[in-house]
């Protein structure tokens, strides 16, 4: 059978381990991404990865044993609430929850509040800059997230630190894991969803918005009001932990590539074609959400057994190189998409038009703001997850001769 692939064990950098898997097959079996789904196969070509996000046998909680075990575990509250939401709903509930909301994240949604994106972003590297260091998560990425959550969502947050603190603590009730939900997760679920229903009752709820588009439907006899509560919360962890890991990973990228770099700084290419480089390059989703087999089939020669879980390992397939030539280099010149960042199918990303144009003007910001500060490599502190990659803590260090406003 061959040494069983495990996601645990592959510490910070787990692309050589990818390549390696791509090389000897495209796939392998692996340890349970969960203790409820048993061992898994687990995809790691472009291809491989693509077929699964569309096959209609490959569901996320499919009628049986392991729909089963689902609901015994939905007696936690993170899980329960999240099961709710569009991520991790099958047909025909899960396009009754992505309709209306797809229809507010267009590329023209996403367009409307770019120049507030650039505009907040150059306002925040402008002041970070000032003093004689600070930190690209803290004082950038994540202030910028929730500007453009309180905009999608249409409801203000005045205080984005305490929504961090509950999104980071809730990662763990999503992420792969060997054991039960850590009960911190429940208690930041059970944060995030008061939050919500307040923000809701409150009446600051924007005509406008998504929340509003979510509101409405529950009027319409469509939704339920639990589904708004879900989705809202959804947002607030999805809509921001992603970004804030896709602009650390840049961070990294460039300083390892020194020559990239230097095409940013000297604005050699564009922005957003960069951040659609470094999404493929150094993607903040790791693995897709394990999807189980509904029934028995054949998945290119191999057996899936019903009730098996296929684990899609996106941050492989997007470094492939029978689709992109660059593989496990960075190369901000080569103009490709980055695909399989924001999935494919029917459960594909969707925030990834105006999450492309965060890390656009996220990057845009520090290199035209606060030129010539470095990432200190050294003091570098990576967010402890499987299924997502990113950092906690991203130091910036001034160029020399920096004088603090």
């Amino acid at each position: 059978m061959g040494e069983l692939f495990d996601p645990f064990n592959l510490g910070d950098d787990p692309f050589p381990e990818f390549a390696r898997r791509r090389e000897a097959g495209e796939t392998a079996l692996g340890r349970p991404p969960y203790p409820e789904a048993g061992p898994a196969l687990y995809l790691f070509s472009h291809a491989a990865v693509s077929k699964a996000l569309k096959h209609p046998l490959l569901l996320q909680a499919p009628p049986g044993a392991y729909q089963q075990a689902r609901q015994k575990i939905a007696t936690h509250s993170a899980f329960d609430l999240m099961t709710k939401s569009v991520m991790l709903s099958d047909a025909p509930q899960h396009l009754k929850l992505r309709r209306p909301m797809a229809s507010q994240m267009t590329p023209a949604s996403a367009g409307r509040i770019f120049e507030g994106l650039r505009t907040t972003a150059t306002e925040l590297a402008q002041a970070a800059a000032q003093g004689t260091g600070f930190d690209a998560v803290t004082d950038l990425a994540v202030p910028l997230s929730f500007w453009t959550l309180s905009k999608v969502l249409g409801v203000p947050i005045d205080d984005p630190w305490s929504i961090k603190n509950e999104t980071f603590r809730m990662t763990s009730a999503l992420d792969m894991r060997r054991g039960s939900i850590d009960p911190m997760a429940n208690d930041a679920c059970r944060k995030l969803e008061a939050w919500a229903s307040k923000a809701i009752s409150d009446g600051t709820v924007a005509p406008h918005g998504l929340v509003a588009q979510m509101l409405a439907e529950v009027d319409a006899g469509r939704w339920r009001h639990e589904d708004v509560i879900a989705n809202i919360v959804f947002f607030l962890f999805a809509g921001q932990e992603t970004v804030v890991d896709a602009f650390g990973n840049a961070l990294i990228a460039l300083e390892r590539f020194t020559d990239q770099r230097k095409l940013v700084a000297k604005r050699c290419v564009d922005w957003v074609s960069a951040s659609e480089e470094l999404l493929r390059y150094c993607a903040p989703v790791h693995y897709a959400g394990a999807r189980i087999a509904a029934r028995d089939f054949d998945f290119d020669g191999i057996t899936i057994r019903a009730g098996q879980a296929v684990v899609p390992v996106l941050a492989s397939a997007n470094r492939d190189k029978a689709v992109f030539p660059a593989g496990d280099r960075l190369d901000l010149k080569s103009g490709m998409s980055s695909t399989l960042v924001f999935g494919t199918g029917l459960h594909i990303c969707l925030g990834q038009h105006v999450a492309r144009l965060e890390l656009a003007a996220l990057l845009e910001a520090l290199f035209s703001r606060a030129e010539g500060w470095r990432l200190d490599l050294s003091r570098v502190v990576r967010r402890d997850a499987t299924l997502l990659y990113g950092l906690r803590e991203a130091p910036l260090v001034p160029p020399a001769g920096h004088q603090a406003a």
